[in-house]
């Protein structure tokens, strides 16, 4: 009997301290993406209908911070007006009225944060601009957070045939 409690007990301390490992090893895979800006974007197909436009970044700063700048930015816009903000979950809305976009902070860590930006394009949107990429940038701009886009790749509708 004891030696099955002791071979509980060591399974369950082995795969508590694994899952903790596996935490931390994300997590330094994330701050290596630091400043980071991936873009994702995809063309409407034959020029009908949206696209989308997506931007995300992992910053060394509180989640709530940048939620407090997103949501400044987004008030202070002349081009946009704020649509939906829910404060519980750090998510945001956005519209110009032609386009929509949705703004979410992720926590990951106290000082580690994830900005997601997706919005949708429309078919006169000038090809390549970005605008997904431009709010990111802007964001890491106020908060004076050093912030690169990686070179944007190819529009997923653009690679099928």
């Amino acid at each position: 009997m004891q030696g099955i409690s002791r071979f509980v007990a060591t399974a369950l301390v082995v795969l508590l301290s694994s899952a903790g490992v596996a935490q931390a090893q994300w997590v330094f895979v994330a701050r290596k993406a630091v400043g980071v800006v991936r873009q994702m974007a995809g063309e409407a197909e034959n020029g009908q209908g949206t696209g989308y436009d997506s931007a995300t970044v992992m910053l060394n700063a509180r989640a709530e911070n940048v939620y407090r700048k997103a949501v400044e930015l987004a008030k202070a816009s002349k081009e946009f007006h704020l649509t939906r903000q829910t404060d519980s979950t750090l998510t945001l809305e956005i519209s110009d009225g032609k386009r929509v976009a949705g703004i979410q902070v992720t926590p990951i860590e106290e000082r580690l944060s994830q900005l997601l930006i997706v919005s949708n394009t429309t078919p006169s949107q000038e090809s390549g601009s970005s605008t997904a990429v431009k709010a990111v940038l802007r964001i890491c701009q106020e908060m004076a957070i050093e912030c690169s886009a990686t070179a944007q790749p190819q529009s997923a509708a653009g690679g099928r045939k």
